[in-house]
């Protein structure tokens, strides 16, 4: 009796631990400039319960705005982990993953539906490659399974100049041995570029 319910016990502490706390539906855009790639503009739009807290935590006036001084929770608490831990922006080239160097351009917003809204750059700074193309992937996931993002990268944009040479679609990840512990279900945006000839 007891070692069954230790078992089911058991169980349920493991369900408890692997599923998802936040819900993230992600937009995700590449940034260039005429030498590299800057960057991955990201748009978050949380899910509602976490939004709530997140929105009651840093409103401090409550007006439904954010004020320069009430996003500091945002960018200690999403923004910067996001930096130090190198979540969610996988860039890779399938050697290694790149760290991102900072993170810009913080703006906070709620939707219509009252869901927090966190817009910011990861910047990452690769060079092109002098005399071939530059070749990266780039995954948006948590391999941690404590926050589910959905991102359709399809919907992903490049921005760039004409000084610089993007070619890139969207696929599978399956085969690449450097994001093997992703899951099947995460797509990549496989990008190449280099100065235009």
């Amino acid at each position: 009796m007891f070692k069954s319910l230790f078992c089911i016990l058991f169980v349920f502490v493991g369900i408890a631990v692997s599923h998802p706390h936040v819900f993230i539906h992600a937009k995700v855009d590449l940034v260039f400039d005429e030498n590299e790639f800057i960057g991955v503009q990201n748009r978050w739009e949380f899910d509602l319960i976490y939004s709530q807290a997140m929105i009651a935590a840093a409103d401090a006036n409550g007006n439904g705005t954010f004020e320069s001084n009430e996003l500091s929770l945002y960018k200690d608490q999403i923004v910067d982990a996001a930096v130090e831990y190198s979540r969610f922006n996988y860039i890779g080239d399938g050697t290694r993953f790149y760290s991102p160097k900072e993170s810009k351009n913080l703006k906070a917003s709620v939707s219509k539906e009252g869901k927090l809204v966190v817009e910011f750059l990861n910047t990452f700074h690769i060079p092109s490659n002098p005399n071939d193309y530059t070749m990266l992937v780039l995954a948006v996931t948590d391999p941690t399974n404590y926050i589910l993002i959905t991102v359709d990268m399809e919907q992903s944009e490049v921005s760039a100049p004409d000084a610089m040479d993007v070619e890139y679609f969207v696929d599978a990840l399956d085969g690449l041995t450097q994001f093997r512990n992703f899951s099947g279900t995460v797509k990549g945006l496989y990008v190449r570029y280099q100065k235009a000839q």
